[in-house]
């Protein structure tokens, strides 16, 4: 068979689509054991191969910036070797695979976070706090996640949250920081606000306590300032006045109830305690209002005082919150 120079991209090819022979096998486990620089060229290959089948696009980009940057992070050259070809389409694969596995890697940087310009924050069982490339504050509620730029190079400080956190934003008049949730944006310059997506409902909640944002649904935009709260389902947004801080009692700890109705007071406990997601209110007497508050209480606590106050049987029966005469 006629010998010619080909690629050892062709050999990885091979390997990587289950089509080498053995021959081949054992010239490819010899070449990643010549040196350190093999190995490694084949590992980059194999993870790029391997990760760019689950790519989800992040955000918008300035392509030509991001491209200049990534390129000056990444190099993947081509390694000349001889031996004998075995199949035509084989040879076409080997002049395609660089360009593929380069652009593939490109993609991974631009959209995969921990591989390239992006970073996640995850939180699991407990309230967790971080601090961005611009001085903002993001505290996250329990099992929440933030993916951010690393270094908000571009003209747009984005990111997209799951779950819930507060947000405290450093002013920057020139870089809008957007907040990407649950198919709704939060546009702000410079605020506070706490931004919670509830996937029992299919909502997204925005509170905002200083200055002002914009928050995009669809073709609605809708902009809200502090002391207003707004709540966005099927891309249709509802704005009104923020009646009371509860909403931010995961991170302070404090529930304030004041003249507050028992439909209120069950929303509210039901919106705290992450082990509760139903309201069953089998009584028709919800004329009384209660004024009270709690500092980091057990949902016990509350029970005890509402049973008290309001008359009823309130009991949990797994994650439904259950109240009658």
């Amino acid at each position: 068979m006629e010998e010619q120079n080909i690629h050892i991209d062709e050999i990885i090819v091979q390997y990587l689509t289950n089509d080498i022979s053995d021959d081949g096998k054992k010239y490819l486990d010899s070449w990643v054991e010549e040196s350190e620089a093999n190995k490694s060229y084949f590992d980059q290959m194999q993870k790029v191969w391997n990760k760019s089948n689950g790519l989800e696009a992040f955000c918008c980009v300035d392509v030509k910036a991001d491209f200049d940057l990534f390129k000056q992070r990444v190099g993947m050259s081509s390694k000349v070797i001889k031996l004998s070809v075995r199949r035509r389409f084989m040879r076409v694969a080997a002049v395609m695979i660089p360009t593929i596995m380069f652009l593939a890697a490109y993609g991974l940087y631009q959209s995969v976070p921990g591989f390239g310009k992006l970073q996640a924050f995850n939180t699991d069982g407990d309230i967790d706090k971080v601090v961005l490339a611009d001085a903002s504050e993001v505290t996250l509620n329990v099992n929440s996640k933030l993916v951010f730029e690393k270094d908000f190079s571009g003209k747009t400080r984005r990111l997209k949250l799951t779950g819930e956190g507060y947000f405290k934003v450093a002013k920057n008049p020139d870089k809008p920081f957007v907040v990407n949730v649950g198919g709704t944006e939060v546009e702000v310059l410079g605020t506070e606000f706490n931004l919670e997506e509830n996937v029992n409902d299919q909502t997204v909640h925005l509170s905002v306590t200083e200055g002002r944002v914009l928050f995009t649904a669809g073709n609605e935009a809708v902009e809200v300032v502090a002391g207003e709260s707004a709540v966005c389902l099927n891309n249709k947004i509802t704005k009104g006045k923020l009646v009371s801080n509860n909403c931010l009692a995961w991170r302070t700890g404090q529930i304030v109830f004041e003249q507050a109705s028992l439909d209120e007071v069950l929303k509210t406990i039901v919106d705290h305690f992450s082990e509760l997601e139903i309201i069953e209110n089998n009584t028709s007497d919800t004329s009384l209002k209660i004024t009270t508050s709690f500092t980091n209480p057990s949902i016990e606590d509350v029970l005890v005082e509402l049973r008290i106050h309001f008359k009823k049987k309130i009991e949990i029966n797994d994650n439904k919150l259950i109240i009658s005469d």
